[in-house]
């Protein structure tokens, strides 16, 4: 089966993205089936997915044990790419994470990373490093949003800054995908965004499960009161 063929087949088999994150109440489609799908692709294809997904999606990350290992392989990774459209989605992705890292080491009252320190990936390190007494790292002018990050992380307001995080990935990718529907970059999108999906869905159960035991806690009070 020619490639072009097969791409067509894989993206026409899945249900398509709305425009606005906040559509779903679930994930349009399983992991499973999605893998299943999946092998419509080459071995090259699909070794190339896996690369990019491990160094982008949080429960595959979390297996490195260090900020100098995932720079390392993400370095790695970035060099055995040679398609620019999955280069920006590798990088923006890396940049936007390495921001809120520097964001959390602030507030930690953590120094700025030393020059060879290897914590991230990105054109922005130097910069974050030699603006660290700025609230916004000297950044804003090609990252506005990291004004509002800092504000939701110096209130705690961890699920707003989440929502944040994972609209502006979103809307990021639907962007740089338009003109791409039936070729390995959509591929490579869809994947990333149903990562966003995943991990938005799970979030919103999350905070379903906390409203509902404030609610509980209410109640208790109030018959505790009355009783």
């Amino acid at each position: 089966m020619k490639q072009k063929t097969a791409y067509t087949m894989l993206m026409a088999s899945l249900p398509p993205h709305p425009m606005s994150l906040w559509d779903f109440k679930r994930k349009p489609v399983t992991r499973l089936r999605l893998e299943r799908q999946l092998k419509l692709l080459t071995e090259q294809d699909s070794q190339q997915l896996a690369a990019i997904e491990s160094i982008l999606h949080w429960a595959k990350i979390q297996q490195a044990n260090s900020d100098a290992e995932i720079a390392i392989e993400a370095d790695r990774v970035i060099q055995s790419i040679h398609n620019p459209l999955l280069h920006e989605a590798i990088i923006w992705r890396l940049e936007l994470r390495i921001i809120v890292t520097a964001i959390r080491r602030r507030k930690l009252n953590h120094p700025p990373p030393e020059k060879h320190e290897p914590w991230g990936y990105g054109q922005v390190l130097p910069l974050i490093r030699n603006n660290w007494q700025l609230d916004d790292f000297g950044l804003s002018h090609r990252f506005p949003w990291v004004a509002k990050a800092q504000t939701l992380f110096a209130a705690d307001q961890s699920v707003e800054l989440e929502k944040l995080l994972l609209n502006l990935s979103w809307q990021h990718y639907a962007r740089i995908g338009q003109a791409h529907y039936f070729d390995f970059e959509a591929v490579v999108l869809y994947v990333l965004r149903w990562d966003i999906v995943n991990r938005w869905t799970q979030c919103n159960e999350q905070a379903a499960m906390l409203e509902f035991e404030a609610l509980v806690n209410r109640g208790l009070g109030d018959f505790l009161q009355t009783a």
